[in-house]
């Protein structure tokens, strides 16, 4: 990304700090001293005196191609909303009426958990290939995810917070919910949890006997196409498409890293992966295994 410790290239100011210096500053004018650590392979963090472990990639996601004034505010804001963050209750410390209102479901990607975010999310459950289904806990400054640990000393049970979650996270506002091509459907917005509508496509899309083609690039972001007849191929195709669009859109990368790049195919409760890459070109290809196969037969039939 060109951003830790190296000065900017694109020519506007030559001696633009980097952003662990940003980050590093912005620590120090809120009181809090911190040291950078660079562990092999992975991105520079800084560690507080008190232990507390600053992660900058998300950051400078955010801040990438920013003149350096406009990098220096957005890094003062993110650490502003970060300390007023500390505030906040532990959620051990939620009472049971609190949780009800702030707990929510989320994909997240199977991934989550090792490296650099060690949540333990042993009790995640399976989604789809890929990804997995954990629990957030959402305060008005931040969004907390639900250790393994942690869930056993809630006072509302496991299932009972999935079945919460669920509906919470149904309830969450969308900014745009579209139909941006023959069939196919764009949900976003800049709630965590867009893309973790995909677990109960009927609350957006209505019921489809055939299944539903979706895919979750970023967490702000749902593609689908609903199967209704002949013409769902095509938009399948033009779904494809737009995938790539977004994940190779800007030189940005999606906000919050990349959830999935796949294509699922969603009916009667089961999630198959349909899509893949060719190992030499790279290119996306659509892969209709036998359930999504007869999905579009008995689509096309029922014409």
């Amino acid at each position: 990304m060109g951003w830790f410790g190296r000065k900017q290239d694109d020519g506007r100011d030559g001696h633009a700090p980097s952003l662990v210096a940003l980050a590093q500053r912005a620590l120090a004018e809120r009181g809090m001293e911190t040291t950078v650590e660079a562990p092999v392979g992975e991105q520079p963090r800084l560690v507080g005196t008190d232990g507390r472990v600053f992660l900058l990639e998300n950051l400078a996601s955010q801040v990438h191609g920013e003149s350096p004034s406009v990098q220096a505010d957005m890094v003062a804001e993110h650490f502003d909303r970060m300390i007023q963050a500390y505030s906040e209750p532990a959620v051990e410390d939620l009472s049971a009426d609190e949780l009800r209102q702030r707990i929510r479901l989320r994909i997240l990607s199977e991934h989550t958990g090792v490296a650099s975010d060690p949540t333990d999310l042993d009790y995640a459950r399976p989604f789809a290939p890929g990804l997995v289904l954990g629990l957030c806990v959402d305060y008005p400054t931040m969004v907390s995810t639900l250790s393994g640990p942690t869930l056993l000393r809630l006072p509302l049970g496991t299932d009972e917070l999935f079945a919460l979650g669920q509906l919470n996270t149904d309830d969450e506002p969308v900014d745009e919910h579209a139909e941006i091509a023959p069939g196919v459907f764009l949900v976003e917005g800049e709630s965590l949890f867009v893309a973790s509508k995909a677990v109960n496509l009927p609350a957006l899309f209505g019921a489809a006997g055939f299944g539903t083609v979706f895919a979750v690039p970023h967490r702000h972001l749902l593609l689908a196409v609903p199967i209704r007849d002949a013409s769902s191929i095509t938009a399948v195709q033009t779904l494809a498409g737009l995938v790539v669009q977004v994940l190779a859109d800007g030189g940005h990368g999606p906000p919050g890293g990349v959830l999935s790049p796949l294509l699922y195919f969603s009916r009667h409760g089961e999630v198959s992966a349909v899509s893949g890459f060719d190992g030499e070109t790279g290119a996306m290809r659509i892969e209709v295994d036998e359930r999504f196969g007869a999905a579009l037969e008995q689509a096309a039939a029922a014409v």
